[in-house]
C-alpha cells in the first residue's frame, strides 16, 4: 500500500499522518489495497481541474481519478478542496476535519466502485459513508 499527501493550500492545517491512518483503515475495511495520491486544495484549484477534466465550471468538493482498478486494488487520485471543507463544516455544524474524511472516503468508495449517479446507487454510496464514517469515531451527518 502506497499513499501520498500532496497539499497544495496553505489556508487551513491538514494533518498528514492522520489522514494517511484514516485512509489505510477505510481500505482495510472494504479489503483493498491502494496506490493512491490525495491532495489538498483550495476552490479555485478544485474548480480549475473540475473545469479541464470534466467540463464543469464550478467548485466542487471532492474529485477522483482511477488509474487502475483490480479486484483486490486501487490506484488512482482523490482531490479535495478544504476551502470547500471549512465552509460546509460551519454550515453544519461540525468540524472541517470530518468533512474533509467524508470527502475522502466519498472518493475512495467512488475508486472501490461504488457509483452515485442513480438513486439507489447513492443510497447504497451514502450508507457506506456514514458505516465509515461512524466506524472511525465521526458524528457527523451525510447529505442524502
Amino acid at each position: 500500500m502506497e499513499l501520498e499527501i500532496i497539499n497544495r493550500q496553505k489556508l487551513y492545517p491538514i494533518d498528514e499522518k492522520r489522514i494517511i491512518k484514516l485512509v489505510k483503515r477505510v481500505l482495510k475495511s472494504e479489503d483493498k489495497e491502494a496506490f493512491l495520491s490525495i491532495v489538498v486544495t483550495d476552490n479555485r484549484e478544485i474548480r480549475k481541474l473540475n473545469k479541464t477534466f470534466l467540463g464543469h465550471d464550478y467548485v466542487t468538493d471532492v474529485l477522483s481519478f482511477g488509474y487502475d482498478t483490480s479486484e483486490n486494488g486501487v490506484s488512482g487520485e482523490i482531490i479535495v478542496s478544504a476551502e470547500m471543507a471549512h465552509k460546509v463544516a460551519q454550515k453544519r455544524g461540525h468540524d472541517a476535519e470530518g468533512e474533509i474524511v467524508l470527502y475522502l472516503i466519498h472518493g475512495l468508495l467512488h475508486l472501490i466502485g461504488y457509483d452515485d449517479k442513480k438513486k439507489e446507487d447513492a443510497k447504497k454510496m451514502h450508507r457506506r459513508e456514514k458505516e465509515l464514517l461512524s466506524n472511525l469515531g465521526y458524528n457527523i451527518s451525510v447529505p442524502e
